[in-house]
């Protein structure tokens, strides 16, 4: 009997571990209803998934590295520096929008590349191989600026990735919803999926059964390469412009939305529904702050009280797996 009650009590710690931030959405989520007038309107709605559909998608490939139990802090920096590379083809060297788009994209995917190189083959600590990387693209995307901010008419072509809309829809926001689609159905009906989680779970016994891990941890930073280049384009086209410093305000959200959406940060389990919902979190926690007219020096430790939590319910799933 005293084992049942323990065992119930670690079910119980477990799901408000993975799901407990749920609980505090919907509790902010009705304050907020009552307290203004104008969080509950579908213009307003709208505003917050496009809000955030850069940060989710990124936060994609963000969460796959985490279920091999890895993480990449390089992705912001990734982000503006594909961007800016997306941007400058387009403006500087009149590269048509399509052809400027994939590079950007497929820049974004060597620099996971070379991440999950130095993971797998050079074996350098994830954490401090992409803490570097990091580094290395903040000064590469401040040299080829200059400082400068890339801008030009030649960006209004992809304006409507992030500022268009279909009927009532953002177009970001669609866009948003395949990519969730398409990695749910990679996550949970794929080989390919279950061996990412199987990695997570015990990657020398993935290693003797004869999952090639070094080799699908390199495809899986690429994949998230990928996505972060994307999202750098998503972001040129939503402020028509590209900086050396616009991937820096990325980092925070992405992390935070995977860690508080229930991904371990020793790998192996998590739901990438849970990171979109984490990270529609986010941008109502900022968005409800505006409304509100609360401080930004306020918003700052409001957010960095969220990531503490986050950590710490990701402590008390760990603790009862």
């Amino acid at each position: 009997m005293r084992y049942q009650r323990k065992n119930n009590s670690q079910k119980v710690l477990q799901i408000i571990g993975e799901n407990g931030y749920i609980f505090i959405f919907a509790l902010w989520f009705i304050f907020l209803s009552f307290k203004t007038d104008t969080f509950l309107t579908s213009q307003n709605i709208l505003t917050v998934l496009r809000q955030g559909a850069i940060v989710s998608i990124a936060a994609i490939g963000e969460m796959l590295v985490m279920l091999l139990g890895g993480m990449d802090v390089s992705v912001g920096a990734l982000l503006g520096f594909s961007g800016i590379v997306g941007a400058n083809l387009m403006v500087d060297f009149n590269l048509s929008p399509a052809l400027a788009g994939l590079v950007c994209v497929l820049v974004g995917g060597m620099i996971g590349l070379v991440n999950g190189f130095l993971v797998t083959k050079v074996r350098i600590n994830p954490v401090v191989a992409t803490l570097g990387m990091m580094t290395v693209l903040n000064g590469l995307a401040l040299a080829w600026t200059q400082g400068k901010t890339v801008a030009g008419s030649q960006l209004d072509s992809i304006a409507f990735l992030s500022r268009g809309y279909i009927g009532s829809i953002p177009f970001s926001v669609i866009l948003m919803l395949l990519f969730y689609c398409i990695f749910y159905l990679i996550l949970n009906k794929t080989v390919f999926g279950a061996r990412i989680y199987a990695i997570g779970n015990n990657e020398k016994a993935s290693w003797l059964a004869g999952i090639e891990v070094d080799k699908l941890k390199m495809l899986t930073y690429t994949i998230a390469g990928f996505l972060g280049g994307f999202s750098g384009l998503l972001q040129v086209s939503r402020q028509g412009s590209a900086t050396s410093s616009m991937g820096n305000e990325f980092l925070f959200p992405i992390l935070t939305a995977v860690i508080l959406g229930g991904i371990g940060l020793s790998g192996g389990k998590g739901k990438i529904q849970n990171t979109l919902i984490a990270v529609i979190f986010l941008m109502t926690i900022n968005n409800g702050m505006v409304l509100l007219g609360i401080p930004l020096y306020t918003q700052d430790i409001i957010q960095g009280l969220i990531l503490i939590l986050a950590l710490s319910l990701d402590r008390l799933h760990y603790r009862n797996r």
